[in-house]
């Protein structure tokens, strides 16, 4: 456990720094100007949704695939391509009726910026709308290697999505502008699937088929919509911290959606490399000590877990603040982002440091709610947390400006579910142990 732990944190550590070098290199190629602002802007809702769909329906399905593989593994890779295709076909109708009402979904968010920004922004989204089917199938496919104990794989994927995304970037941008980026998101999410597909049991593929309209398929489907459409809300409502601080910092003057962005990257993205491989090392033990009913042992495990997470999370906070500035100042200034840019840039530091806690430990705390399958807790937890830091972060805004209110907001919406998962789960623990 522990080993594939490090593997997975190591790969994922290096996924991150790759990210965190594109966004510099993207700063110095485009600057803080409204055309990094608007792409910033348009990615926010393809970014969320498949975001969400990776982060929430492995704990779904991957519970459901191990009882079928434990009956056979026949029966569970056919049941593997039938919800793959069912699940892709629901994905893709989603994608057509969010591209159809695109325009007033970004004019609500960023119509502060003015009509023409809000109409680029939306002919930037439309391409990347649609890779959303395409995250969902990798999800899958990850997902599978998972029940198989194949861990590195996954990790592979995002790697080699990172280096091409950074290199069509790169390559593409001095002919096509800010499309080069367009074309390189949807480029990297295809590649990743590619590399995660199960190519040995694709004969399966055609197996599934002709069941796909079956009785049984039907209720496995509801079956795996039931536990993963309130993950989906939860998850959703814990990713509104990507929106508040993008339409709030859309209120500010052009450029502080690419500076706030580029903060919550970094915080965001570094201490996420420290918590990552445990979640997805740690979450298949968990659910087998649950369904063995040893919590004695699972609140020993969930403990650790917990405690190791908060250790590494303020580790890298702490990190962030002391060395971070000199290598920004070193890398960032250069071609479009000035010396003034990057000052600018670390100014804004004080107010990410609190939030950045809670993202580094969330996920380990839902993860043992989610085990003894009270998602729909989380969902309604999460859902408030949103309407309060919603509402925070309006009277903030009114009071002291837009990075306090982003500030406000984002402690609100992470802590409100953090503290909210930890009463349920010493409930639960209560109740049994008793």
């Amino acid at each position: 456990m522990k080993k594939s732990a490090g593997m997975i944190s190591i790969t994922i550590g290096i996924v991150t720094g790759i990210q965190i070098i594109g966004q510099i290199i993207v700063a110095r190629l485009f600057g803080a100007r409204v055309e990094l602002d608007a792409f910033v802007s348009a990615v926010t809702i393809p970014t969320i949704l498949t975001s969400v769909i990776a982060g929430t329906l492995n704990d779904a399905f991957l519970p459901l695939l191990k009882k079928k593989q434990l009956k056979s593994d026949d029966e569970g890779n056919i049941y593997f391509f039938k919800v793959l295709m069912l699940l892709s076909f629901i994905v893709f109708i989603t994608s057509i009726v969010i591209s159809l009402f695109s325009f007033p979904i970004l004019n609500s968010l960023f119509g502060a910026r003015g009509n023409s920004f809000v109409i680029f922004t939306d002919r930037l989204m439309q391409w990347m709308i649609y890779t959303m089917a395409f995250s969902l199938v990798g999800t899958m496919c990850s997902s599978y290697l998972y029940s198989k104990n194949t861990f590195v794989i996954p990790s592979i994927a995002f790697l080699a999505g990172s280096i091409l995304n950074l290199g069509i970037i790169i390559l593409l941008s001095p002919h096509y502008g800010i499309w080069s980026m367009v074309i390189a998101f949807v480029v990297a999410i295809i590649v990743q699937l590619f590399i995660t597909f199960p190519y040995k049991i694709g004969g399966y593929f055609l197996s599934a088929i002709p069941l796909l309209i079956s009785r049984d398929s039907k209720n496995e489907l509801g079956t795996l919509l039931k536990g993963w459409v309130p993950l989906i809300i939860s998850s959703l409502a814990m990713r509104f911290d990507n929106i508040l601080v993008r339409s709030f910092a859309a209120r500010l003057p052009e450029g502080y959606i690419v500076y706030t962005n580029l903060v919550y990257k970094l915080f965001g993205g570094l201490v996420g490399i420290m918590t990552t491989g445990l979640q997805i090392v740690f979450f298949p033990h968990l659910l087998d000590l649950v369904h063995a009913k040893d919590f004695t042992m699972a609140k020993q495990k969930v403990k650790k877990a917990k405690m190791y997470g908060i250790g590494l999370t303020v580790m890298i906070i702490l990190i962030i603040l002391f060395i971070s500035p000199f290598f920004m100042k070193l890398l960032l200034t250069g071609g479009k982002f000035t010396g003034k840019n990057v000052d600018l840039l670390i100014s804004l530091f004080p107010y990410f440091v609190i939030p950045a806690i809670g993202w580094g430990i969330s996920q380990l705390f839902f993860q043992p709610i989610i085990a003894i399958g009270k998602q729909h807790y989380l969902t309604l937890l999460n859902i408030g947390a949103v309407a309060l830091s919603w509402g925070a972060a309006a009277l903030v805004y009114a009071r002291w400006g837009g990075l306090a209110a982003i500030s406000a907001g984002l402690i609100i919406l992470t802590f409100t579910g953090i503290l909210g998962a930890e009463i349920l789960w010493q409930q639960h623990l209560k109740k049994h142990l008793s």
